[in-house]
């Protein structure tokens, strides 16, 4: 059953890819991209991934992490994930633009290719295949699905740093432009 699973999500990982890709690529234009902050990128991922790893730990502790972390593994995953990933979040922006191609492209294909790095971290060294929810799976299947998984992940901290970057700005813009009546 588990090994279906990632063969039964592995296509709609691709399907949300694409189509969230593909939407913030047709709404964020390359000079928009270019004007983002570091600081909007920064706290995009911090927010995003802290929330996503502390949401994961909690659901997926007993079937998952528990069969390879520590038990302080809970606090600290959340905790450097908000360290971790804005440095990651600025790489993947230093890279996009300055990498050939449409910028918003570039930063979520490359946000992809970060979870190759950790998940075979997870496979080769934590060796995550012995898992019994995992164990019918080959690397590679697990690999590809989060390959698509980390882009729509990506994605997803893209869409929020335009937010932020919008609310920060407007923040900037309204603090002491009070209208006189």
């Amino acid at each position: 059953m588990e090994q279906q699973l990632i063969a039964e999500n592995t296509p709609a990982a691709v399907v949300a890819a694409f189509v969230l890709v593909g939407l913030l690529v047709w709404r964020i234009k390359p000079a928009r991209f270019h004007a983002l902050s570091k600081l909007s990128f920064a706290i995009a991922a911090a927010l995003f991934w802290g929330v996503l790893a502390a949401w994961l730990v909690s659901f997926a502790w007993d079937f998952y992490y528990s069969s390879f972390a520590p038990g302080w593994y809970r606090v600290a995953a959340p905790l450097g994930a908000i360290i971790i990933y804005p440095a990651f979040a600025l790489l993947l922006r230093w890279l996009a633009l300055r990498l050939p191609g449409n910028a918003v492209l570039v930063f979520c294909l490359l946000g992809g290719l970060e979870s190759i790095l950790e998940h075979a971290v997870a496979i080769y060294r934590f060796d995550i295949l012995q898992i019994p929810f995992l164990q019918e799976n080959s690397a590679g299947a697990i690999l590809l699905f989060a390959y698509f998984e980390y882009v729509v992940y990506w994605g997803a901290t893209l869409l929020l740093t335009v937010g932020i970057d919008w609310l920060l700005r407007t923040l900037r813009s309204g603090v002491g432009s009070k209208t006189k009546q």
